[in-house]
């Protein structure tokens, strides 16, 4: 059966701090946990296929987790074998989730410093910056998007195609997720998320043109998860 976590409904502004909502599902209401027997999703387009999610080997996107709107988009990630029910390739026990925001200007990814900042006052015990991407340990927490989750839990930011996005990972307490691992497993997602995407002249060629709009919009989240 799958659990639904709440978190109060609340406005983002587009940067750090908005992909950290959209990551807890706040634009939305509530993040799902996929439990056995549930479809899977080895990749998903957003944004006209300017981000395609894609998770490492052995993980899948959970199909109910989807959420695409004009303000941003969240997608749910697990081990495949857990989101089937069927035997497949052993990964270990994790959630990871990708939150895309829509491309506006010339996005910068957002520095390990600042990713700090916008978490505040939780504690980050680690903040570093890498190539293309860049990483906080975040110290409490992660139980209540996981439930009996480690409260430890790593988050990423990094940029494709014009777009923010906010990575994260939480895995059971006292697992190997909130340690070394799970910084591991961001990477990992990262460069599958780069791999699976186009490049940034691809997408710009196969993008539609934009209708012309005033104002920033509001949140429109068509797919209930």
């Amino acid at each position: 059966m799958s659990t639904w976590i709440c978190e109060g409904e609340r406005a983002g502004r587009y940067g750090v701090g908005a992909l950290f909502l959209i990551a807890v599902a706040s634009l939305t209401g509530c993040l799902k946990v996929p439990g056995e027997g549930t479809s899977a999703l080895r990749s998903v387009p957003l944004y006209g296929g300017d981000v395609v999610v894609e998770g490492p080997r052995g993980y899948c996107i959970d199909p109910t987790s989807l959420k695409r709107g004009l303000t941003g988009s969240f997608a749910l990630l697990a081990s495949c074998e857990s989101l089937t029910g069927q035997v497949g390739v052993i990964v270990e026990p994790a959630v990871m989730t990708v939150s895309v925001l829509p491309a506006r200007g010339a996005a910068q990814q957002p520095d390990a410093a600042s990713m700090a900042r916008a978490l505040a006052p939780v504690e980050v015990r680690v903040a570093e910056d890498g190539d293309g991407i860049s990483l906080v340990q975040v110290m409490q927490g992660g139980q209540e998007a996981l439930p009996g989750g480690d409260p430890v839990h790593w988050r990423a930011g990094m940029v494709i195609n014009g777009h923010l996005l906010g990575l994260a990972v939480y895995g059971p307490k006292g697992g190997g997720v909130s340690g070394r691992m799970g910084r591991e497993m961001l990477r990992d997602l990262a460069e599958a998320l780069r791999e699976a995407s186009p490049t940034a002249a691809v997408a710009r060629q196969a993008r539609p043109p934009r209708a012309k709009r005033k104002g920033v919009l509001g949140a429109l989240f068509p797919v209930s998860n």
